[in-house]
């Protein structure tokens, strides 16, 4: 997409309040309000997640939002994270708003005996109830809030099949990231001096962290001391257009967790031996990778993602029963569209458009009426002429399903203090 080199970039605050996304108020600090065409760009990230995580043979799990404080003094999360957490005293108990979903991960994993035979055994929690304590100054817009929703999992395998989960993992990240133009980065993060465990542990699972990262055939970093107390872990990070690298996916291995939770599994020999957790996410958090998109694109998404894919325009107003034919018969074929038969001149209404950052405009009058066909305008291209309304579906529908990378428009300068 070829843009003026002089304007300058937007915030996604900003972005969000053009295009309609997403509102923040004060009633409600560091929660976000979703529009309607920002829940669509939410739904489809949750639907490619979802549908890619069933095919993979994740089991979705759910857990409740408010727990008994207990389960994170057993944890080790309330003596290191209490900060953080929002607490409320009901009847005399102490309940927390979850901050995190792998505590209550392992009581689904207990729930059972469990076969060396059953591993791995992959767990996905796509939640929108995460709460995290945040000091008031660092919390703004999507890129820091205090209600989240994560994509989280959590994966329990035997020591032998680490090196083969996280490949799996590397490679599920590498797909997701592939439909955003956005370059990967990738981090080995070491044993750090506080860690807990047995050192020898702690070398096998670098090795196999290693392992994976070079049959992956990426360029890392080895981060020495770098990991966290509970096990090493492979940071992933993501170069958007304005060359800004975020830390976004990440794979850690967890060795303490199964041993506070007492997680077993039995043998092949008959003997119980506990698991290794793996904890990963892909997108990390929606709120900030939505965020980060936004910028990312200038509002420009790929197709798949545009909350409106196609606006029909009709030119006359002998022209709108047929503009709302075409119209109907896109959103048949699934199609978000929308139709602007106002009374205004068709450059103003294209302009409106174009400012909408809508993929395809397609304009109607008599010439395609009669000629059954329509004027399809693509957005950074231009006038592509007239064309059978069966071809552009085709040619659209064609690209939504490949979900198709698209690269951010291309900018010279941030608006200063943005």
């Amino acid at each position: 997409m070829v843009e003026n080199k002089s304007k300058k970039l937007l915030t996604h605050q900003e972005l969000g309040t053009r295009l309609d996304l997403y509102s923040f108020h004060e009633i409600a600090p560091g929660a976000v309000f979703w529009h309607g065409k920002g829940m669509i760009i939410w739904r489809e990230l949750e639907k490619y997640l979802r549908e890619k995580l069933d095919a993979l043979g994740y089991q979705e799990v759910s857990t409740p939002v408010m727990v008994k404080r207990e389960l994170f003094e057993k944890s080790g999360h309330w003596q290191h994270y209490r900060e953080k957490m929002f607490t409320l005293d009901i009847d005399s108990e102490i309940y927390v708003l979850k901050p995190m979903n792998c505590p209550e991960s392992t009581l689904i994993y207990s729930s059972r005996t469990r076969s060396y035979r059953d591993l791995p055994i992959r767990m996905s929690e796509i939640t929108d109830r995460i709460h995290r304590k945040e000091l008031s100054g660092v919390v703004g817009g999507l890129l820091r809030v205090i209600q989240m929703t994560q994509d989280d999992a959590h994966h329990y395998v035997r020591p032998d099949q680490i090196e083969h989960e996280v490949s799996d993992i590397m490679g599920l990240i590498k797909e997701f990231y592939s439909h955003f133009d956005m370059p990967l980065s990738f981090n080995l993060a070491t044993r750090p001096e506080n860690s807990m465990g047995d050192a020898k542990v702690w070398a096998e699972a670098e090795h196999d962290l290693e392992s994976a990262l070079k049959k992956a055939k990426v360029k890392y970093q080895v981060k020495e001391k770098d990991g966290a107390f509970y096990g090493p872990k492979i940071d992933v990070n993501a170069t958007d257009s304005q060359k800004r690298e975020w830390t976004i996916a990440t794979i850690q291995l967890d060795f303490q967790m199964p041993e506070k939770f007492k997680l077993e599994y039995v043998a092949e020999d008959g003997f119980k031996k506990r698991p290794v957790m793996i904890h990963r996410a892909i997108a990390g958090t929606f709120e900030r990778f939505i965020g980060i998109l936004v910028e990312n694109y200038q509002g420009a998404f790929p197709i798949w993602l545009s909350p409106v894919q196609v606006k029909v325009l009709n030119l006359t107003d002998r022209n709108e029963k047929y503009a709302k034919k075409i119209a109907a018969e896109l959103i048949a074929d699934g199609l978000r569209v929308e139709l602007n038969t106002a009374n205004e001149t068709i450059g103003k209404r294209i302009r409106e458009a174009e400012l909408e950052k809508i993929p395809y405009i397609l304009v109607v009058g008599d010439k395609e009426e009669k000629s059954d066909t329509v004027a399809v305008r693509e957005r950074g291209k231009g006038d592509l002429g007239a064309q059978k309304l069966e071809k552009f579906k085709s040619k659209i529908l064609s690209e939504i399903a490949k979900k198709s990378a698209l690269a951010p428009p291309k900018r010279l300068q941030r608006r200063e203090g943005a």
